[in-house]
């Protein structure tokens, strides 16, 4: 057999070769009401609710190792504080077929405040009440069954979301924002719904009191609801009331269509 031929036959068996992923797991003890940061450089971050007066943390690396070169872990607790970076080398090297990439699973009680971030990296919450922040550079952010107040951004990622809220704010740079705001929520605050590229369609319950302000730069606007309108109505900019008015809610794109239907 040639040089050149084992090269090949090497070069094709690494394709079918699976590289062994490494966890790192911890239990923190804390109140019904704890506080959580999470901060990654290029991670996926997903969190659920668990069981009360515990936080459950699983990183899963697959591809890299955990500790010396690989994934560094740093964490700390204060109380009902826990605060936990991961942080994934930046030069992963040359493997012919093999996949990497680091999750930080994370369980948590439902009424816990979230403060998560991820530069490069998903972001999925699910069956959370407490007060939630969630950053990415670029990944989407999913969050369903929530309650409460929320802010969430995402630089080139698009948004689906779903739950009951008191506050919202969300921005995208660069994807389409699916929203669905269910019956029980109410504006303590202006909310505002952004993509500066990318289409927004959002569903709101019919009791939902607020002064509508929707505004995209090149698109449509489509309104399945009853909305009295202030001035005249615009192919791309409608502002009225919706239920007598309230705080104000802003829905707009740079560069896409909104459409705002009934729950």
């Amino acid at each position: 057999m040639s040089k050149i031929s084992l090269i090949l036959l090497l070069c094709v068996s690494c394709l079918g070769v699976s590289a062994s992923a490494e966890e790192w797991t911890k239990s923190y003890q804390v109140s019904n009401n704890p506080s959580l940061h999470v901060d990654t450089n290029d991670a996926a971050i997903e969190v659920t609710h668990g069981v009360s007066n515990t936080i459950y943390v699983r990183v899963i690396a697959d591809g890299v190792s955990i500790g010396g070169s690989g994934v560094r872990i740093t964490e700390r607790q204060d109380a009902d504080k826990v605060d936990l970076q991961v942080h994934i080398p930046n030069e992963w090297g040359f493997h012919i077929g093999v996949h990497r990439g680091v999750r930080v699973e994370i369980q948590v009680p439902p009424q816990a405040a979230l403060d998560l971030h991820s530069g490069d990296g998903h972001i999925s919450v699910n069956g959370i009440s407490g007060q939630t922040r969630l950053d990415t550079g670029d990944g989407h952010i999913d969050v369903q069954n929530f309650s409460g107040a929320l802010h969430g951004h995402t630089g080139d990622g698009h948004m689906t979301i779903d739950g009951v809220f008191t506050d919202l704010d969300l921005r995208s740079g660069d994807g389409h924002v699916n929203i669905t705001v269910r019956p029980g929520s109410k504006l303590n605050s202006g909310w505002l719904i952004h993509t500066s590229d990318g289409s927004v369609d959002a569903k709101l319950p019919q009791d939902l009191a607020a002064e509508l302000y929707a505004h995209t730069g090149d698109g449509h606007i489509q309104l399945d609801l009853p909305v009295t309108v202030s001035g005249s109505i615009e192919h791309s900019r409608v502002r009225g009331k919706l239920n007598g008015g309230g705080p104000l809610l802003e829905i707009s794109t740079g560069d896409g269509s909104i459409r705002i239907g009934k729950y």
